[in-house]
């Protein structure tokens, strides 16, 4: 599940994967009428609670150095899939929709949808000192408004996004759309230092501490009642804890980013679910914006020495090789880092 945070911050879908491994990025911000060829105004500010880094450092361009385009959103229906698709493995999938791009029909399909996209409209957008902007003579049609630029500020690198979707409809000469924000996310690398943190506990009685899991393996769990199989998850990644703990002296933070814990506790409770349980009570904690979490489930490896040990990325990324979760915890934290290779699915599929 995405984090999406928006001026009223809440959950979103945010990606959706495609068979074909294209990944449409959209952001819903709120859609106002206006008329054909009409003139879009707006600008752009700096979200208050995350201006500073963890460590203090400014986190902020030139609003003019942050170049957006308003482009027109192309709808193109999605090739027939087989049946059950969705159930099928991974990599079942992804050998599919290989054959698939390799095949005279997809190839057809997606020349039909580049070729859409080339006719798309776009309009550059330059913002001036204040994040101020005007769009003219934009035509009826649903636009995505987007910029990103990526800064390193000291040793770490920091992404500076815009999304929001517009709406252009008839009969009003001109869109004002309210303050936009600008999302900033850190991309923490193996190696660099983790941001500290303090959060209450899940009941709210006492705070926990960075400090308190010195010296010691450190497995953060960012989570959210609001996925469908998150008892599953969260059962399995108590038997991967279960399993690690003594050997390899690991602790385990789960941290519950719900805006109302009931749901958490009696999961918690019921599953007798162990390590050390924390909450941020909603999207606006600063631990959620100094370690970059925009997705759920999201789980970061920390070493005894207070660095990053395992990034969500890397994590994700061999799993989607068909490593399990224990094997990835207990590689990296005995320094084998070895090449493993996907596990080769059961499962028959046509």
């Amino acid at each position: 599940m995405q984090l999406c945070r928006s001026n009223n911050r809440g959950w979103s879908q945010r990606w959706r994967i495609g068979v074909l491994a294209v990944f449409v990025m959209v952001f819903f911000s709120p859609a106002f009428i206006s008329a054909e060829d009409a003139v879009v105004r707006g600008k752009i500010e700096y979200p208050e609670a995350n201006r500073k880094s963890w460590d203090g450092l400014k986190l902020t361009v030139p609003f003019d150095q942050l170049k957006a385009t308003l482009r027109e959103q192309v709808v193109w229906p999605l090739p027939a899939f087989p049946a059950k698709f969705d159930e099928w493995e991974m990599e079942d999938r992804v050998a599919w929709s290989e054959k698939f791009v390799a095949s005279k029909e997809g190839k057809e399909y997606l020349a039909k949808r580049d070729k859409l996209m080339e006719q798309a409209k776009v309009f550059d957008i330059k913002f001036d000192s204040e994040g101020r902007f005007v769009v003219y003579d934009v035509p009826v049609g649903t636009y995505s408004l987007s910029a990103r630029l990526d800064r390193q500020i000291e040793k770490t690198t920091y992404v500076f996004e815009l999304f929001a979707q517009i709406e252009i409809l008839k009969d009003v000469d001109e869109v004002s759309l309210p303050p936009l924000q600008v999302e900033i996310t850190p991309l923490l690398q193996t190696g660099a230092p983790a941001p500290p943190f303090e959060i209450a506990s899940i009941r709210g009685d006492n705070k926990i501490k960075f400090q308190q899991f010195d010296g010691k393996f450190l497995l953060l769990n960012f989570w959210t009642t609001a996925r469908q199989d998150v008892e599953a998850e969260q059962r399995m990644l108590n038997e991967v804890y279960a399993a690690l703990k003594e050997k390899h002296d690991l602790r385990l933070l789960s941290i519950n980013v719900d805006n109302e814990q009931d749901s958490a506790i009696k999961l918690i409770e019921a599953g007798k679910l162990a390590g050390s349980h924390g909450k941020t009570s909603g999207l606006e904690h600063p631990v959620l914006f100094n370690y970059g979490v925009r997705s759920v489930p999201a789980f970061w490896l920390l070493a005894g020495d207070g660095r990053i040990a395992m990034t969500p990325n890397e994590i994700s990324m061999r799993q989607q090789e068909g490593v399990d979760l224990k094997t990835i915890l207990s590689d990296r934290i005995a320094g084998k880092d070895r090449d493993l290779q996907p596990k080769k699915s059961s499962k028959k599929n046509p």
